[in-house]
């Protein structure tokens, strides 16, 4: 799973290669780290039904679903990110 990450004129990617391996081709040290820690890091969320909530952790580089899921989380950073899914290009950004 390989997804490109924008920001104005800069843009890298990042590609979901297994649990704990998120490869990112991102030229500016800066932001390579920033991607580094935020995929390495855990994220905390409610799940369940309302009544009996219980909370979930997950590091966004564990699993295909997790590295998704984080990183359409990106838009709240005002980064766009897209994938290649089946010929069809998905997209996600900051409204």
């Amino acid at each position: 799973m390989r997804l490109e990450i924008r920001d104005g004129d800069w843009s890298g990617t990042a590609e979901w290669c297994g649990p704990g391996e998120v490869a990112l081709d991102i030229t500016d040290p800066g932001r390579r780290e920033w991607f580094q820690r935020y995929f390495q890091s855990e994220d905390a969320f409610l799940t369940g039904a309302v009544d009996g909530a219980e909370m979930s952790v997950e590091r966004p580089d564990a699993s295909e679903e997790a590295f998704i899921r984080s990183a359409y989380r990106l838009a709240r950073y005002s980064y766009e990110v897209s994938r290649q899914s089946d010929g069809a290009r998905s997209q996600a950004r900051a409204s």
